[in-house]
């Protein structure tokens, strides 16, 4: 499969800002975030649900090893037009440009759709050092119809396998092999490992609890945000 790269629209700060300048085909290009000038490349979806959906998260395949350290998770690894994560610097540098929505899209094995939507989305919105601040979470406002399996996470700093910031007396991130705005250990897990459906493990696969439970493994998750619009806009 071919993806395209784009160029157009000199330095738009996300994929909200390609879409208002006309671009509507999903597929990479090249973003400048206010506080990020030098820019980066991302895949923007430019289809869902109005497009101008920045990805910051894929799972498709089980391709990539996500149950890595605090370093990548803060630059991001992967491969952007497969299975990726963006990077924790990357994606407060868009989040603190002003207000953001985020989506998140998944299915089971058995090609089950459901979405999870947030009208408030940020991370590090009020740090001064996000990394020393661990880039917690900012979240609110749930639609759609996979369930909220994100709220509980509201106010969480990021935890990986070598930095714990979590408020269970294990390391969250170690227990539940992967990476999240872990509390007292998880509601979703979406950077757990790729286990394909029901398993017999609890909760250390890619979870969306309020869908699929804590022992159901999901065939794909993407998370993807944008800045966000008027109603009568979208």
């Amino acid at each position: 499969m071919l993806f395209k790269v784009f160029r157009k629209c000199s330095r738009p700060r996300d994929c909200g800002d390609l879409y208002a300048s006309g671009q509507r085909e999903d597929g990479i290009y090249s973003v400048f975030p206010i506080h990020h000038p030098a820019g980066f490349q991302v895949y923007c979806d430019m289809t869902t649900d109005g497009g101008g959906w920045t990805v910051i998260q894929r799972r498709e395949d089980g391709s990539v090893n996500f149950f890595r350290g605090w370093e990548s998770y803060r630059e991001g690894f992967g491969k952007i037009t497969g299975e990726h994560w963006l990077g924790l610097k990357q994606i407060h540098a868009l989040s603190i440009q002003g207000n953001y929505e985020l989506r998140i899209d998944l299915e089971d094995f058995e090609n089950s759709t459901a979405y999870a939507q947030y009208g408030t989305f940020g991370v590090g919105l009020f740090s001064v050092d996000p990394d020393d601040d661990g880039y917690p979470l900012t979240v609110g406002d749930y639609s759609g119809n996979a369930g909220d399996s994100l709220l509980k996470h509201n106010g969480m700093k990021f935890t990986t396998k070598d930095r714990d910031n979590d408020h269970s007396e294990n390391n969250c991130a170690s227990f539940y092999h992967g990476a999240w705005w872990y509390r007292n250990c998880h509601t979703s897990n979406l950077n757990g490992q790729y286990l394909r459906g029901q398993h017999t493990s609890y909760a250390d696969g890619i979870e969306w609890s309020s869908w699929t439970g804590w022992q159901y493994s999901l065939k794909f998750s993407e998370m993807k945000i944008r800045p966000t619009r008027d109603p009568e806009n979208k």
